[in-house]
């Protein structure tokens, strides 16, 4: 019973501990030149659906607490319509809407959970990607340079379950890996 009790003391401290970190709060803004593409391909061809940033706030505020070599996020979160991706033409846009089931799921999230320091020019971030109501977690490389943040991912997109389409009865295959690149410029 002893132990329990001490268990129970030293869960409540850490929560206590945790529920005091210092967080600070700083205003951000999106500059319109920022970008966000979604690339893939097909056994046919390639493509790549470009963000329009008038569909993304363009300020936001951001909680943070810094531990040595890391900055911790409390809720910062990007949410992109998935109306705002233009993919070269209406009926690829409307099978984009498809993939994405964008009917029922109209927002693509990215949480940024933590950044670690790698060197002046470098960070590993830590991201939560959410799509048509499925999360992943990312470990990912960041370059910084000018108040920009650059770099890319790739994802499959069977790991949200999504299947990948097929048009023309089958002869137009998507394949199910695709790269998110990011080149965001922001500002306090």
């Amino acid at each position: 019973m002893k132990r329990l009790i001490l268990y129970m003391l030293f869960l409540l401290s850490v929560i206590t501990v945790k529920a005091q970190e210092n967080f600070k709060k700083v205003h951000i803004e999106i500059h319109p030149e920022s970008e966000l593409i979604i690339a893939g391909s097909t056994n046919v061809n390639k493509f790549d659906c470009r963000f329009n940033n008038d569909f993304i706030s363009k300020t936001m505020t951001l909680s943070y607490a810094q531990r040595d070599e890391q900055l911790i996020f409390n809720n910062f979160k990007l949410k992109f319509l998935t109306v705002g991706f233009d993919c070269g033409n209406k009926r690829m846009n409307s099978d984009f809407q498809d993939l994405l089931v964008a009917d029922h799921f109209s927002e693509i999230v990215i949480r940024v959970d933590k950044m670690e320091l790698v060197s002046a020019e470098y960070l590993k971030a830590f991201i939560t990607v959410q799509i048509a109501g499925e999360e992943n977690t990312y470990e990912l490389p960041v370059q910084t340079r000018d108040d920009r943040f650059i770099g890319k991912f790739k994802i499959n997109i069977r790991d949200f379950n999504l299947e990948p389409p097929k048009k023309a009865l089958g002869l137009i295959e998507v394949d199910e890996m695709i790269e998110v690149e990011f080149n965001l410029k922001i500002s306090r």
